[in-house]
């Protein structure tokens, strides 16, 4: 289990930062869940689903790297419906918490997030 807590907290309160991301997830235990993954850091991520997610429930989470499934145990931090679906959609948000996530993975994780902002720092910037 490589991921530290860090001692401070940003001004939302999250203890790292987190990169808008739009992958495909499975969470669950006996019955999982697809959905989509709006944000992720090494400490966890913001997870969209058509089914509600219990507050404070251990999950099996298992995100869709380009490189492979990263599968991780999490626990689901705060979850409610999702304020930005479309009329008549029913879907809802959970944040979910990393418990152990091992060095490899770890480092794959950090790999995909560095590669990730730097591609949208590249589609940010206007030509020369």
């Amino acid at each position: 289990m490589a991921t530290q807590r860090g001692a401070g907290t940003g001004r939302d309160g999250r203890r790292g930062p987190r990169t808008p991301v739009d992958i495909e997830a499975v969470v669950g235990g006996r019955t999982p869940r697809a959905g989509r993954v709006a944000d992720l850091s090494v400490l966890g991520c913001l997870v969209k689903t058509e089914a509600a997610l219990a507050s404070g429930a251990v999950l099996d989470v298992t995100l869709g790297l380009p490189d492979g499934p990263l599968r991780v145990k999490g626990r689901v931090a705060e979850a409610s419906r999702d304020g930005e679906a479309r009329a008549g959609e029913t879907s809802f948000v959970a944040g979910i918490e990393f418990l152990a996530l091992a060095a490899a993975d770890e480092g794959r994780l950090r790999a995909f997030l560095e590669a990730e902002s730097k591609r949208r720092r590249i589609a940010r910037t206007p030509p020369a």
